[in-house]
């Protein structure tokens, strides 16, 4: 039937994965199960299989062979431990017979019980006796595996074969169940698709590979192991899928030979081996390595059975023909290989292929070098330290049980390396065996493979990081992958070492850098979010000439160092896996903390600028620096739905984003939903102050955790364009010698007329100045912008942070933080703060627009502090504004009310209230005509609905609100004492549209100041006074 499920094993493999392509060119169902992870095999398949890979396809597990063959008809069990004699030999026997036999064992017994209708078993030549295969060609029967005597196949490899075939033949649970069995004794196949340079590779593409290397310009050197005379006989893998397809359908129970039975010498194949490829054998010298590997002297295929059984079926592709097919493909992969390289890569690389290599698989394991600085100070009893170190072993053999001694896929080992202070004389005492207490504490929880530092180190009390300096050098050479961890550190899940790996395995293969390139860290569980004890390998420490962070850090910051250095390329991750410091951690340690000083700066600089270089001296091509970017948002409210639209933003995948969340209200109840929401994602940190400090302190504190090339600053409570990120990467990798960016910030439709009087009286005029500065035809250097979106470069050490003599609340601050950035970043481009009208924010109306002055009040309080600051873009207006008459007013008031002098009545008291009625009256009304009038051209790009008679009341109210920030401004300079900046007016354009602005303002305020006299004499007149 058609939708009968097939379940190929070792479906990734080389048999397999033909088999597979066979299946499901034939329309079948099919289940790959396979250990191996290999995306995109089939992606030119009509048809896609269902993918079970990686450990999830561990058949040394029973229980995944008991998921994977869940409702199968036929079960192909094509995965086994092999190769060819680079890893079929002595030192490998063990571990192949091992995880080769239980998964047999597993797989059949799951589809005895599963009702699997066949089974298909991979047998080999090598179930075959070695004494059959001495200095004569034979032709193999397959009754030949049971001679006279006891059964003698080739090695453990052979033997698990032969244990195999009889499990199936004599197992009673098959022939209960019904089950068909199907055994096939393949005699070395070959063709495109089969390992030709890991090590696992035959004969066929060993000697292509050679040869193919020969042709490509390396040395006419051609390498054979044994003498030459050794001989089998060699089956091309589409007569091999034919065979196993006839073999499939009949009725035939017992082993079967699947091969060719025409064999052949070694150096006869090495001959046809270079005729495929184009290379004469006269032009090349063979060299005979007699200690390698050999195998058998002689092996070939009787086919008598496989003729009668299939049908008459023999092998039609002859050596020649399916030699030349697969030197083409190889020819292909090995192009692709050297595509791109330079020349000296290339001829290390075809050198490298003239080589077969041996396969030591107990040699094959990854390292883990667990680096354990340990003191006995800082607590109350020296003896606290053996029951921390005691809980971390027991932690670590609980973790790592089925990492070391699991069966299938990878296997890994860990030796923990110690560091112990030289006057420690509690921790270096020695027992009756020569071991340390701590040495003593590890092996009593099993950890045999623990070593100390020898002699101790002279180092200063507390500087951790030069431990982990001392212990990465030393253990470099015997170790993959260095965990820098503490003895008060507890593991908590099983599996982290194979979860490092595979995110080291990822890391490669999405980004296209070597394997082991990166930095993968623990996920914390008493310090949420932040990159603790980080896992690097011995590449890192091949980068950096042995020195695992630089000498800078003494005990704090070397982690996140190294998280935030891969960062650039998107190397970093933190994997699920778990662990807890029990003491330190965001709390308080034994040591007094000592973090790096402006470790972000030249000390990350410096090392991201050694691993570009490391990367271009290995050539690696695919590897693109990504831009870094940390969104600092300081949030009082902590409204976690607004924060929400931030906190998903996404980047483009050249782009790497954190988000620095400052909480500026320690008391707020929202921080557990945002820690719980957020806390536990590597690319958000939250903060938050021990009280309330403002939002330009709390920017700072932004600043001083932020570790990327540029620093976004957001408000709160702004609603981000979707793509904002990849505006601001496109803007920043457009001009990226700019000192920052001002983004476009809009506001809802105004649909009151307090809203229409806020953009009326132009305290709003700078949030989208980005849009204004280009349709003016401007490009470069604007003048500043609000942090409601701007970005600024970080990774230049120039000391601006925002002043925090500003209000906290706001205002001046963001001009003062731009100008003081500009003047140091200024460059030769004369760039400044570029504009990005595209990176657009929306901010919401205050209080949802209810009417209210004071903001801008506050704001204006801080922003007169502006004139002092910068006297250079400060200028004298000669006609007072609106707040400077109104003093002038209060104080005729205030003095005219007293007694007179005189028995005239109070002409002073009246000059104060005709000054402060015709202020208001000479103001608003100036407004009127400006607005409604002319300029009216200026305001119709104003989103709102406000029209008639609506707007022109809002023009009115944006002369209060215009007067309530310049009141603002003129009390700010009262209370700072500036009496002489009375009259002064700051340029908030700052000299860049030359003096268009002040004339204007100037303008305006004659024009005010006129209407004020104008005011003050009808008042006088209609009142019957003479002024």
């Amino acid at each position: 039937m058609a939708d009968r499920l097939f379940v190929v094993c070792g479906g990734l493999g080389f048999i397999g994965s033909h088999v597979a392509r066979r299946l499901l060119a034939e329309g079948k169902r099919v289940r790959i199960v396979d250990i191996k992870c290999a995306a995109g095999l089939f992606d030119d398949s009509p048809n896609q299989p269902e993918l079970v890979s990686g450990s999830n396809g561990n058949l040394c597990s029973r229980a995944v062979c008991e998921r994977v063959v869940q409702g199968a008809d036929t079960v192909f069990h094509l995965a086994a431990n092999m190769g060819g004699m680079g890893v079929i030999n002595d030192d490998n026997d063990m571990i192949i017979f091992e995880e080769n036999t239980t998964m047999t064992r597993n797989l059949f017994s799951a589809c005895c019980a599963a009702g699997v209708k066949r089974f298909f078993y991979a047998s080999s030549a090598c179930v075959y006796p070695d004494k059959l295969q001495h200095g004569r060609d034979v032709s193999l029967k397959e009754e030949d595996a049971y001679p006279p005597s006891l059964p003698s196949p080739q090695g453990l490899y052979g033997l698990e074969k032969l244990h195999g075939e009889h499990l199936m033949q004599l197992a009673g649970a098959a022939a209960a169940s019904g089950m068909g069995i199907r055994i096939a004794r393949f005699h070395n196949v070959y063709g495109p698709g089969g390992s030709f340079d890991d090590g696992r590779e035959k004969a066929p593409a060993a000697m292509l590979r050679k040869a193919l290397a020969i042709h490509l310009g390396a040395s006419a050197r051609f390498e054979i192991w044994g003498d030459g005379t050794q001989r089998r006989s060699f089956i091309y893998i589409a007569d091999c899928v034919d065979a196993i397809f006839l073999l499939l359908p009949s009725d035939h129970s017992s082993p079967i030979n699947i091969g060719t039975d025409h064999s052949l010498s070694m150096k006869e194949l090495a001959t046809i081996a270079l005729r495929s490829a184009g290379v004469e054998d006269s032009d090349v010298e063979f060299h005979f390595q007699a200690g390698r590997p050999i195998g058998v002297a002689s092996r070939n295929s009787d086919n008598t059975l496989a003729k009668a059984v299939l049908g008459g079926w023999q092998p039609t592709v002859t050596l020649e023909q399916g030699m030349r097919e697969t030197a083409e493909w190889m020819r292909a992969a090995m192009n692709k290989s050297i595509r791109g390289m330079s020349d000296d890569a290339r001829e290390a690389y075809l050198q490298d292929c003239q080589t077969s290599r041996v396969v030591r698989l107990h040699a094959n394991c990854i390292t883990y070098g667990i680096l354990l600085p340990i003191t006995s100070r800082g607590s109350a009893d020296p003896r606290a330290c053996l029951t921390h170190l005691c809980a971390f072993a027991k932690a670590l053999v609980r973790t790592t049980h089925q990492d070391v001694y699991g069966l299938g896929g990878t296997r890994f080992r860990y030796h923990v390396y110690l560091a112990i202070d030289h006057d420690d004389d509690f921790l270096l005492e020695r027992d009756a065996f020569g071991f340390n207490r701590a040495e003593a504490v590890l092996r009593s929880e099993g950890i045999l493979c623990a070593s100390t530092l020898d002699p101790a180190p002279v180092v200063q009390h507390g500087h951790v990081c030069e431990l982990w300096r001392l212990l990465a050098r030393h253990a470099m050479a015997e170790c993959d992958y260095l965990v820098l961890m503490g003895d008060d550190v507890e593991v908590q899940d099983e599996g982290w070492m194979r979860q490092a790996h595979a995110e080291f395995l990822a890391l490669s293969r999405e980004h296209g850098v070597p394997l082991g390139f990166g930095c993968v860290a623990f996920t914390d569980t008493s310090f949420p979010g932040m990159p603790t004890f980080p896992i690097v390998s011995s590449l890192h420490m091949r980068i950096f000439d042995g020195i695992v962070v630089p000498p800078i850090f003494i005990n704090q910051d070397g982690d996140p160092f190294l998280y935030q250095l891969y960062r650039r390329w998107g190397c970093s991750r933190m994997m699920t896996s778990r662990l807890c410091n029990i003491v330190g951690g965001g709390g308080d340690a034994r040591y007094e903390k000592q973090s790096a000083k402006d470790w972000t700066f030249e000390t990350l600089t410096n090392a991201t600028a050694r691993v570009e270089a490391w990367l271009l001296s290995v050539e690696a091509p695919r590897v693109q620096r990504k831009l870094t970017i940390d969104v600092i948002v300081p949030s009082y409210r902590v409204q976690i739905d607004l924060l929400a639209r931030i906190l998903d933003l996404h980047p483009s995948p050249s782009c790497t984003v954190m988000f620095i969340i400052i909480v500026d209200d320690p008391a707020s109840p929202s921080i557990a939903e945002l820690e719980r929401r957020y806390g536990a994602r590597p690319d958000v940190r939250i903060r938050v102050n021990k009280q309330n400090e403002g939002a330009s302190a709390s920017r700072n504190r932004g600043l001083s955790e932020s570790s990327a090339e540029w620093a976004f600053f957001l408000d709160d409570d702004v609603k981000p364009d979707e793509n904002i990120l990849i505006e601001a990467e496109r803007v920043i990798r457009a001009h990226p010698n700019a000192a920052g960016f001002v983004g476009n910030v809009r506001f809802p439709r105004a649909e009151t007329v307090f809203t229409a009087a806020v953009h009326l009286a132009g305290v709003l005029f700078f949030w989208d100045i980005a849009a204004k500065w280009e349709d003016w035809g401007k490009k470069t250097d604007v003048p500043w912008g609000v942090t409601a979106s701007l970005i600024a470069r970080r990774d230049v050490q120039d000391g601006v942070q925002y002043d925090l003599s500003f209000p906290k609340t706001g205002g001046g601050e963001d001009i003062d933080y731009c100008r003081r950035k500009r003047a140091a970043l200024m460059n030769e481009d004369k760039l400044g703060f570029m504009p990005a009208p595209q990176v657009r924010a929306t901010h919401p109306w205050w209080s949802n627009g209810a009417r209210s002055y004071w903001r801008f009040y506050g704001w204006s309080v801080g922003d007169g502090q502006l004139i002092a600051m910068y006297p250079e873009h400060a200028y004298r207006d000669f006609t007072p504004n609106s707040a400077e008459l109104f003093v002038l007013a209060a104080c005729a008031i205030i003095f005219g009310a007293l007694p007179p002098i005189t028995a005239e009545d109070y002409p002073l008291l009246r000059l104060g209230i005709y000054l402060a009625l015709a202020t208001s009256i000479a103001n608003i009304v100036h407004d009127l005509y400006r607005h409604l009038w002319r300029d009216v051209e200026r305001y119709t790009g104003i989103n709102t609905s406000v029209k008639g008679l609506r707007w022109a009341v809002a023009a009115a109210e944006s002369s209060v609100l215009r007067m309530f920030s310049e009141a603002g401004r003129t009390v700010g300079i009262i209370q700072r004492g500036e009496f002489l900046h009375l009259g002064k007016r700051f340029d908030w354009f700052t000299g860049r549209l030359d003096d268009g602005p002040r004339r204007e303002e100037r303008k305006n305020g004659v024009q005010r100041f006129a209407l004020v006299a104008l005011v003050i004499s009808v008042l006088y007149f209609a009142c019957g006074y003479s002024i």
